[in-house]
């Protein structure tokens, strides 16, 4: 099937609170605003990402409604395409909204969906990888990108592929974030890649699979896609993820192979895979002074000094009027310590 490229649109899932890189991110300034890894924010980084396969005007972005107006202010695409969630539902009633505006829009899109908040590299071979996952889309598959695992993590959910044909193969299953032993299996086996959280399809595809799998929201699809306020009902969503409406149970599956770098950044551990580390495996960012101390992510404001010694693996992050310290092994606990300030 012919791709006609000016049918593509990219729709930026950009909900993030802020919850994993607390104390530098907070619930007015979430993760895709904080510039962790350049001076510009993840969210700048991840629409320039798409330049210039993709113009502006199809570019959107579906963040909270309380951070539309920052958006705008940062990114080169028009106004209107930055829309506001009413509330937080997870990502199925995003891509839910996103299906609809895009109906209205383009009857014959395309959409490449992708979270605000992941550091990819080099641009153009992911760019490339977008748009051959189009092209596969056209034959009415779900196409989600896998990334080729290095290490047996226990963070990310996993992709079971089939047989790859010209980079793509079928979706026997997905699994959940498994233990040590089983991602150990997993590498081994190396039919298993991470779940990248990036999805391609046709907008009348993904449509038909709300109607079978996600009855609900295809409902709201077809009345927000024929002009109803989504603003007024947006919060009788169910709260329920894309991976576990929609993709666990079609069968009309494709993974391609994620050829380019990918961390999404999900903790403060991740950072060591991305910045250069000290001759003692540290990574640190501000007015840093340490001693017999190794293997630790130490970062602070600049006119603060932090003065650590004798620590390992450990996360020591101050910003502002807060400061973590925790072991490196215990950071996903970071949003259950936020709650108890709550």
């Amino acid at each position: 099937m012919n791709f006609d490229i000016s049918h593509l649109y990219a729709v930026i899932m950009a909900g993030g609170r802020g919850e994993r890189f607390w104390p530098v991110g907070r619930w007015n300034r979430p993760k895709q605003f904080l510039p962790l890894v350049s001076e510009k924010s993840l969210i700048e980084e991840t629409v320039q990402r798409l330049f210039p396969l993709l113009p502006p005007e199809r570019i959107l972005v579906i963040t909270n409604q309380d951070f539309v107006e920052q958006t705008r202010e940062l990114l080169p695409i028009p106004a209107e395409n930055v829309i506001g969630e009413p509330v937080g539902r997870n990502t199925a009633p995003c891509v839910a909204l996103a299906t609809a505006l895009l109906k209205q829009r383009d009857p014959e899109s395309t959409m490449v969906l992708l979270p605000a908040d992941h550091v990819i590299s080099p641009a153009k071979k992911f760019q490339s990888t977008v748009l051959e996952a189009a092209k596969i889309a056209q034959s009415g598959s779900l196409v989600t990108l896998g990334v080729i695992p290095y290490m047996p993590s226990t963070g990310y959910g996993y992709i079971h592929a089939g047989d790859f044909e010209n980079g793509f193969a079928d979706v026997l299953e997905f699994k959940e974030k498994p233990d040590r032993k089983t991602a150990e299996e997993f590498l081994r086996d190396g039919n298993y890649f991470w779940n990248s959280g990036i999805f391609i399809w046709r907008t009348d595809v993904i449509e038909k699979a709300f109607q079978q799998h996600c009855p609900d929201l295809a409902e709201k699809i077809s009345a927000w896609g024929n002009g109803a306020d989504f603003h007024k009902d947006f919060a009788d969503c169910k709260s329920i993820s894309i991976d576990y409406a929609i993709m666990e149970n079609a069968v009309n599956v494709k993974v391609g192979k994620a050829d380019f770098r990918w961390n999404d950044i999900g903790s403060w551990s991740s950072l060591r895979s991305l910045f250069p580390l000290d001759e003692n495996g540290n990574v640190t960012k501000g007015n840093v002074i340490s001693l017999d101390s190794h293997d630790n992510v130490i970062i602070g404001d600049s006119d603060i000094t932090l003065g650590v010694i004798g620590m390992h693996d450990i996360a020591f992050i101050q910003s502002g009027d807060a400061v973590l310290v925790c072991p490196l092994s215990e950071e996903q606990r970071v949003k259950e310590l936020i709650s108890k300030n709550a």
